[in-house]
């Protein structure tokens, strides 16, 4: 099965379907793969980036991408780590309060013991939120 078979079971996430179609042909998102995985390896799980990534990834593709073609792969390289060290962290802070809010609503609502809510967010965050499909 091909990476376009397996979008069909993700209708939900536009980005990650406009991701890998208008990405997924070039070298650039496998240097963000790669780049990625040297930084961080969980980045695709959800205690980081999780389902966040595509956004993350494309902000990062569609900033430099009159660039790109232009650019030799080390310079191209060495662009995509700058802003990724640069940029990170911060995504990865406003993924994780989303979460955190998330399942505090659900606390505060009586849906959930905290017990549960501690299992959920453990759980969640080693789930992988970002299939890396090349």
């Amino acid at each position: 099965m091909n990476w376009k078979e397996i979008l069909a079971s993700y209708p939900e996430n536009e980005d990650m379907i406009f991701l890998y179609e208008e990405w997924g042909e070039t070298p650039y998102l496998r240097e963000l793969f790669t780049l990625l995985s040297e930084y961080q390896p969980d980045w695709n799980k959800e205690k980081e980036l999780g389902s966040w990534a595509a956004e993350f990834m494309l902000d990062l593709l569609e900033e430099t991408e009159a660039e790109l073609g232009e650019m030799e792969a080390e310079a191209r390289l060495e662009q995509f780590k700058e802003r990724i060290e640069e940029r990170y962290d911060d995504f990865r802070n406003s993924h994780q309060f989303v979460r955190v809010n998330n399942v505090a609503l659900r606390a505060e609502s009586g849906e959930q013991s905290c017990e549960d809510i501690r299992a959920y967010v453990d759980q969640e965050g080693e789930k992988t939120g970002f299939p890396i499909l090349i």
